[in-house]
């Protein structure tokens, strides 16, 4: 068993979100990983897929707009939603607050990819770096 306390986990900055890491995939026999994210007022991620995880999302605080192949939904505290690998998704926070939500993956190693995206700094000088390192995780950016 394992116990992250609230205040517990590997902080970390990726792109426009604060996200904490509260259970890696090596320590879990399905490859499921764990972290909050906050994302700030005009953060988010763009449509992306991916090859292998599955997520899900739970909001916590906040709303923001979540893409999920061409739909786009508001969602708000204590919604809940599930993207199976390889459908497109993504969201943005477009209020003036912060928003906050737990994410679990599936599947993969998407904590390995959450740490090397911290070396993604300063755009678009780091664009061959975070392209290298969305190709090692199987993902792909949408169009």
């Amino acid at each position: 068993m394992t116990i992250v306390r609230s205040q517990a986990g590997e902080a970390m900055q990726v792109l426009s979100d604060r996200v904490c890491l509260k259970l890696r995939s090596t320590n879990s026999a399905n490859r499921m990983a764990v972290m909050t994210v906050e994302v700030p007022p005009g953060g988010g991620v763009p449509p992306h897929t991916h090859a292998i995880e599955e997520e899900s999302y739970y909001m916590l605080e906040g709303c923001m707009i979540m893409q999920v192949g061409d739909e786009e939904l508001t969602i708000e505290p204590d919604d809940f939603a599930h993207v199976p690998a390889g459908v497109a998704h993504g969201y943005r926070n477009n209020s003036t607050q912060p928003v906050r939500f737990l994410a679990w993956t599936i599947g993969g190693a998407i904590d390995q990819f959450f740490l090397e995206m911290t070396e993604v700094r300063e755009m678009p000088q780091d664009l061959p770096k975070m392209a290298a390192i969305l190709h090692r995780y199987g993902i792909q950016m949408q169009p």
